[in-house]
């Protein structure tokens, strides 16, 4: 269905040559962007476990001082912040990407019905909004700030800060 919602669009060869280049950029677009998050989740999730294992292994040092540990946990929350910026400006090009990838398709007609000789569309009708309700960003966050909460608790803790 094109996006008025009628039947297809007819396309002159030179729109079809356009469509057959930007479609697989954009539908690659939206995996890049998605794989970009996780792997932007799984370095800052390492990250924060190596300060959390070296805390527990590495006995406290004789000087921490007040203004030290709350440096410490101010660059905790400060790195995890910035890839938390990180993770939500790829979510938000990702949702851009997706949603001109369904555009395209739309104005394919990939979601009209009699598309296929069985008189199914191409596409689940469903696809064009189940992206919406997407939750994986909402997790990549959680993990992310999960895991600042178990280091900056476990700095409080080790300098005797904690209640």
């Amino acid at each position: 269905m094109s996006p008025t919602g009628s039947a297809p669009v007819k396309f002159t060869d030179n729109q079809l040559d356009v469509f057959r280049v930007l479609y697989p950029l954009f539908k690659n677009e939206v995996f890049q962007r998605r794989e970009h998050m996780m792997r932007l989740t799984a370095f800052a999730g390492t990250v924060l476990i190596s300060i959390q294992i070296a805390l527990f292994i590495l006995p406290p040092g004789p000087t921490t001082t007040s203004p030290t540990s709350w440096f410490s946990i101010s660059g905790v929350t400060v790195f995890s912040s910035l890839f938390a910026y990180l993770i939500l400006q790829q979510a938000d090009r990702h949702r851009m990407a997706k949603q001109q990838v369904i555009e395209l398709e739309q104005s394919l007609g990939f979601y009209h019905q009699e598309w296929q000789l069985t008189g199914e569309t191409l596409f689940p009708k469903n696809w064009q909004t189940d992206w919406t309700a997407d939750r994986s960003v909402a997790l990549y966050l959680a993990i992310l700030a999960t895991l600042t909460t178990l280091v900056i608790c476990s700095m409080l803790v080790r300098n005797g800060m904690a209640m």
